[in-house]
């Protein structure tokens, strides 16, 4: 809504592409936002998992709860960044009171710093374990994410929305995806745009009238 440029991100080709190979053609889109650490100021965030529908779901597996795209403004440092604890995401829900901790440190033992260029976009699994410290850094940390998952793991699922999700409401939210495509196709007419299954005879049938 307020950046443009955010809006062609999304609609990246190759990105919406690893989409699709993670989550199947048929993936819709989770939430998006700006996640901004201010240098010396930026709070810490508690060790977690994301996802809160399927931990209990016999069907769980390592990519039940989806993944996010973090697309990096800044370079990160160790201070900064978003730390995982890798293999994490394959365990299901995760006793956090029963990790090791590193000398005794709050960081957990094996938790390793996603370092980034700005310009770099990192996927993480939202079942692995993560967390950050203070920003007691001096150079801020800013990310655009963006996360998908699969349509099966959406539908009938309420979560955090008023209702459970039904097609119609599927449908709704993946138009932005639609939407960002046409804007980028736009912005860079030479380049191959991605075709979203869900909506291509939508899409198509749009362009005929």
């Amino acid at each position: 809504q307020m950046m443009d440029s955010a809006l062609r991100l999304y609609g990246h080709p190759r990105l919406l592409a690893v989409a699709a190979n993670i989550n199947g053609q048929d993936f819709t889109p989770f939430t998006a936002g700006l996640w901004i650490k201010q240098p010396g100021q930026g709070a810490a965030v508690a060790w977690h998992q994301d996802g809160t529908t399927h931990w209990d779901s016999p069907d769980l597996d390592a990519g039940t709860h989806g993944f996010n795209f973090m697309s990096n403004l800044y370079d990160t440092n160790p201070v900064n960044s978003l730390w995982i604890l890798p293999g994490t995401h394959a365990c299901g829900r995760v006793d956090l009171a029963s990790l090791p901790k590193d000398d005794g440190l709050d960081q957990l033992a094996g938790a390793v710093p996603l370092l980034c260029k700005a310009g770099d976009v990192a996927i993480t699994n939202r079942q692995v374990v993560h967390g950050s410290l203070p920003n007691t850094s001096n150079e801020l940390r800013a990310s655009l994410n963006f996360g998908f998952h699969r349509r099966a793991s959406v539908l009938g699922q309420q979560g955090w929305a008023d209702k459970p999700y039904d097609p119609d409401h599927i449908l709704q939210r993946s138009r932005v995806v639609q939407l960002a495509i046409n804007a980028r196709q736009e912005h860079y007419p030479h380049e191959t745009p991605y075709r979203y299954q869900p909506l291509a005879a939508e899409s198509a049938e749009l362009m005929l009238t």
